[in-house]
């Protein structure tokens, strides 16, 4: 899978968000049901992912950061899914040692999610 090119400071990969507003016709309704959905799976996932590592299931860790990677690309979050990623291979690799400012980078992201998507979708009105 490539990197992201998204600036560190930006959320979003524009690239990304500029497709799904074209898929969705600027249709504001269709986008908040796919941003409801990333934060469900999201808020019904990341817990059992934290749980996992505080458990050291190195397999769950493994599925559910990989699950939540794929979904957070789908929605243009590419640093959101980087650090999935990093998860992911921690997961792999059995060693969970240092991912608790990978959770905690995650946790800062999903807090400005909500507020960043409705705002970008809106400049594009």
């Amino acid at each position: 899978m490539e990197l992201s090119q998204t600036p560190k400071h930006a959320l979003f990969n524009e690239e990304k968000l500029a497709e799904l507003h074209q898929i969705a016709g600027g249709n504001k309704d269709f986008l908040k049901k796919i941003a409801q959905t990333y934060v469900v799976q999201f808020e019904d996932k990341f817990p059992e992912l934290k749980r996992a590592v505080r458990n050291e299931d190195h397999v769950q860790v493994e599925q559910l950061a990989h699950l939540l990677k794929g979904a957070s690309y789908s929605v243009g979050l590419d640093q959101t899914a980087e650090q999935f990623h990093t998860l992911e291979q921690a997961g792999e690799a059995g060693d969970a040692t240092g991912i608790g400012p990978v959770l905690e980078t995650i946790e800062q992201q999903m807090d400005r999610f909500t507020m960043e998507w409705d705002a970008h979708f809106d400049q594009m009105a």
